[in-house]
């Protein structure tokens, strides 16, 4: 199996963490064994990384439940206009990679009718560390390894001239290992026979990534601090002041990770929600202008 290629070839890499095999790398077949076992066995297993088909998984036969957290890494091609409807019933969801001209636009209507999160390929190129707020807190990545460009994922399978390079998917993997919530990673594009070498490497190193992350991982939620009266010293409060408007929008940077959060307002509950950000957007805030990852906070979780 093509599969055991990868997973050989993940053996060779220099694991320089004993915490890495917190991480297990598995075929479909041994993840749903391994689902069915659970309830009866204790694991320390903190993230799964599963090597799936060449298509995208049977969401069904994953039992991840109705609402979950996830991302898609892909072109956007090939996903069931089934699936793009059921996720719109999810919390959080969002497309990495897409290219327009694979990727329907009736279907990314339907995200954005939602407020789902798209990055397309070009806006991934021009801010790679875009991605990190939305993996920060799913429980499920769908990885497609054939939005790799064929160049740097030479399967006959993978027809693609563009997509990303392989240092960048290994970037991604790293921001998917250090999500705080993260349960596992459903890798497809797979070849079921005649797999290239390089392409088991690739995929090998991605799961290295994913996983080195994992270990490495420091996991932090300033909204469960807030809720017990006071945030702890890692946390800092940045405030910005609309004068023209009398608005403000608060911020939370960590400094242990640097990672950034902002209030955004839940109408309905008459509440307020962290949601994960860039430093970024606090800069955008800073020269007097509303960041448009708060706008899309807004206006999903006042449409849900």
């Amino acid at each position: 199996m093509e599969k055991n290629l990868v997973k050989a070839a993940y053996k060779k890499l220099y694991l320089i963490s004993p915490n890495m095999e917190e991480v297990k790398i598995s075929t479909l077949n041994e993840y749903l064994t391994a689902l069915k076992k659970k309830s009866t066995t204790k694991s320390n297993i903190l993230a799964h990384i599963v090597l799936c088909n060449e298509k995208f998984p049977d969401l069904t036969a994953l039992h991840i439940g109705k609402n979950f957290s996830a991302a898609i890494i892909g072109s956007g091609a090939g996903l069931p206009i089934s699936l793009v409807e059921n996720i719109r019933k999810q919390k959080n969801f969002s497309l990495i990679g897409a290219q327009k001209y694979l990727f329907p636009p009736q279907k990314e209507a339907l995200l954005n009718s939602a407020g789902f999160g798209t990055i397309h390929l070009g806006e991934f190129r021009d801010n790679m560390a875009s991605v990190e707020p939305l993996v920060r807190n799913v429980k499920y990545v769908f990885l497609d390894m054939t939005s790799v460009k064929h160049s740097d994922y030479p399967w006959e399978g993978n027809t693609n001239p563009n997509g990303f390079f392989a240092n960048e998917i290994c970037q991604i993997a790293r921001f998917i290992g250090f999500s705080c919530d993260l349960k596992a990673v459903f890798v497809y594009g797979l070849p079921k026979s005649k797999c290239p070498q390089v392409c088991a490497n690739l995929t090998a190193q991605v799961a290295w990534h994913i996983a080195d992350a994992v270990a490495n991982n420091i996991k932090e939620d300033p909204a469960k601090e807030k809720k017990k009266g006071k945030l702890p010293n890692q946390f800092e409060h940045r405030i910005i002041d609309f004068c023209s408007h009398g608005d403000t929008l608060t911020f939370i940077t960590s400094v242990a990770t640097g990672r950034w959060w902002m209030e955004v307002p839940v109408i309905k509950k008459n509440t307020t929600e962290l949601m994960p950000c860039t430093e970024e957007d606090y800069n955008t805030a800073a020269e007097g202008q509303v960041p448009m990852r708060w706008l899309y906070y807004y206006n999903r979780l006042n449409n849900l």
